[in-house]
C-alpha cells in the first residue's frame, strides 16, 4: 500500500472516535451564563506559527462553541518590540500580532502573567480570568509548556483541564525525567483529555522507543559540536491518559490579509499561480544559548547550515529552469529575515538567481497564507508555514532537521507522507527537487490529495472541539454559526 494510502488513517480515526464513547464526562455545570474557556497559548512572537495556533483555534471554538467564552492567556504580550522588531525590520511596536486573532473573534480578551504557588493570578485582569474559567486549556505548542499552570488552575478551581495539539517530544520540550514528581505527568494524569498533534507523541506516552536504540541522530566525532540526539523511553506508566490524536490548530487557519499580499506581489513581479515560495530553517533557532546538548548554537548552526541550503537552493533550480517562474525567498521567523538572500539566493546561477526575490521584512500569518494561496506550492524546512499553505489549499513540500523535534510527522499522519521529507541529513538534494517537482508537475492531483488530507484534520479536529464540549457539560450539538475558513 502507497505509503500516502489514506485508508489506514481513516481506520485510525474509527477507532479513536469510537473510543471517545468511553471517555468519563465530568460534571460540571454552567447553566445560566456562558462558560468561560482559558485558553493558554501564544507562545512567541517571533515566528508566524506561534501566531496562527491561536486564530486557529479561535476558528475551531467559534465554530463549534458558539455559545463560549474564550479569554486568551498569552505568554507574553503580542506587539512586536525590541530586538524583534529590529531583527524583522519593523517599526518599533508598529505591529501588534494580536489583530490577526480579533479578526477571528473581534472581542477576545487577552490576559498576560504568571500564575503562583496559591493559584493566584499576579495581575487583576489574569486573576479575574482564571477566577470566570470553566476549563483551561494549552493550545498546540511544542510540548505540555504549562503544566504547572494547569496543576494550579486545577487545585484551586477543581475545574476541568486539558491539551489540544501538544507534542511530547521528551528530547525537546516534554520532562519526563523526574517521573512520578514530573509536573508533566501529573498534568497529563490530571486532564480530562490530551490531544497531541502527531501520532508519535501518542507513541512517547506508550513508552516507546520512538527513535530506536541508535536515536534520531548519532554523534559524529569528526564533527565540531554534538549532535547526539535520542529520545529515552519513558519509565513512567501512563495508559490512564486519555489521549488521541488532533492534529495542530493551525490547519484551521482562515485568516487572510489580501492587500498586503497583492502589495508584496506586485512589488516582486510575482504572478498569482506563477511563483512558489521556499522558507529556510537553522538547526537551532539563533539565539546564542546553548542548546540540549550542551553546544552553542552558532557553532551547532554553522556546521549544518550550507548543506541545508545546497538542498533547496537544487530544488530552486529545478523549479525555475523547469517552468521559468519566480520563486519568493520568505521568512517564517525574524531570525531568517536579514539572511533570506545569504542563505538562498546568493550561490545559485545567474539564470535562476534572476528569477529569485527576497522578502525584506517579517510578516504576520494572515499575508503570509494570502501569498501562500496564490503560489503553486511551499518548500518548507519549517513546520508552520507548511499548515499555514495546506489551509490555504496550498501543496507543499516539509523538510524536516532533526533537532525541530518530531512534530512535523503529523503531515504523514494525515495521509501526506510524500510531502514530507523526514530527515534532512538522509536526503540528497536531487530527491527534495524531485519530490517538489512531483508537486509541481501534476498540480490538479496534488490540490485533490491536499483536500483530502484536510477533510481528515476536520474531522479529527471536530473529535477534539466536541470533547470539551463534553467536558463543559454541554450538549453535543451545536450552533455552527461561524465558518472556520472565511
Amino acid at each position: 500500500m502507497h505509503a500516502s494510502d489514506p485508508r489506514p488513517a481513516r481506520r485510525r480515526l474509527l477507532r479513536t472516535l469510537l473510543a471517545a464513547a468511553a471517555l468519563p464526562l465530568p460534571a460540571l455545570g454552567v447553566a445560566g451564563r456562558a462558560p468561560v474557556i482559558l485558553w493558554r497559548n501564544g507562545w512567541n512572537i517571533n515566528n508566524i506559527g506561534d501566531i496562527g495556533h491561536v486564530p486557529g483555534a479561535l476558528a475551531l471554538l467559534r465554530h463549534y462553541l458558539p455559545e463560549a467564552r474564550v479569554v486568551l492567556w498569552a505568554n507574553n504580550d503580542l506587539v512586536i518590540r525590541g530586538r524583534y522588531a529590529q531583527m524583522g525590520r519593523l517599526a518599533d511596536g508598529a505591529v501588534d500580532a494580536g489583530t490577526v486573532s480579533r479578526k477571528v473573534y473581534p472581542a477576545l480578551q487577552v490576559v498576560t502573567g504568571r500564575i503562583g504557588a496559591d493559584g493566584r493570578g499576579d495581575n487583576p485582569a489574569l486573576e479575574a480570568a482564571l477566577g470566570q474559567a470553566d476549563a483551561m486549556v494549552i493550545g498546540s505548542g511544542a510540548g505540555i509548556l504549562e503544566a504547572g499552570a494547569l496543576l494550579r488552575f486545577k487545585r484551586r478551581t477543581g475545574k476541568p483541564i486539558g491539551m489540544f495539539g501538544v507534542t511530547t517530544d521528551p528530547f525537546n520540550f516534554t520532562y519526563f525525567q523526574d517521573g512520578e514528581n514530573s509536573a508533566d505527568v501529573q498534568a497529563l494524569r490530571a486532564a480530562s483529555f490530551v490531544f497531541t498533534r502527531e501520532r508519535t507523541s501518542l507513541r512517547v506516552l506508550k513508552g516507546e522507543d520512538v527513535d530506536g536504540p541508535q536515536g534520531a541522530s548519532a554523534d559524529l566525532p569528526s564533527t565540531a559540536v554534538n549532535e547526539a540526539i535520542n529520545r529515552v523511553p519513558i519509565s513512567v506508566d501512563l495508559a490512564g491518559v486519555p489521549a488521541a490524536f488532533v492534529p495542530d490548530t493551525t490547519f484551521a487557519f482562515g485568516v487572510r490579509d489580501e492587500a498586503r499580499a497583492l502589495a508584496f506581489m506586485l512589488g516582486h513581479g510575482l504572478e498569482s499561480g506563477k511563483f512558489i515560495c521556499v522558507i529556510p530553517r537553522h538547526r537551532w533557532s539563533p539565539t546564542g544559548t546553548p542548546t540540549r546538548q550542551g553546544d552553542s548554537r552558532d557553532a551547532y548552526n554553522a556546521l549544518y547550515l550550507e548543506q541545508d541550503c545546497a538542498k533547496l537552493r537544487a530544488a530552486i533550480v529545478a523549479y525555475v529552469r523547469s517552468t521559468g517562474n519566480k520563486v519568493a525567498l520568505v521568512p517564517e521567523t525574524v531570525y531568517v529575515v536579514q539572511q533570506l538572500g545569504a542563505m538562498l539566493r546568493d550561490g545559485l546561477p545567474a539564470d535562476v538567481a534572476a528569477k529569485v526575490v527576497v522578502r525584506r521584512d517579517y510578516w504576520l500569518p494572515d499575508e503570509a497564507a494570502s501569498v501562500f494561496s496564490h503560489a503553486q506550492a511551499v518548500l518548507s524546512v519549517e513546520n508552520h508555514s507548511p499548515i499555514i499553505a495546506a489551509a490555504a489549499g496550498t501543496p507543499f513540500l516539509m523538510v524536516h532537521q532533526p533537532e525541530d523535534s518530531f512534530k512535523s510527522d503529523m503531515f504523514a499522519d494525515i495521509g501526506l507522507a510524500d510531502w514530507y521529507i523526514p530527515d534532512i541529513n538522509h536526503a540528497s538534494a536531487e530527491r527534495v527537487a524531485r519530490a517538489l517537482m512531483a508537486i509541481i508537475d501534476d498540480l490538479p492531483a496534488a490540490r485533490a490529495r491536499l483536500a483530502r488530507a484536510m477533510r481528515l484534520v476536520e474531522k479529527l479536529q471536530q473529535f477534539g472541539m466536541l470533547r470539551l464540549r463534553q467536558v463543559l457539560g454541554l450538549p453535543r450539538s451545536h450552533a455552527a454559526r461561524y465558518h472556520i475558513r472565511n
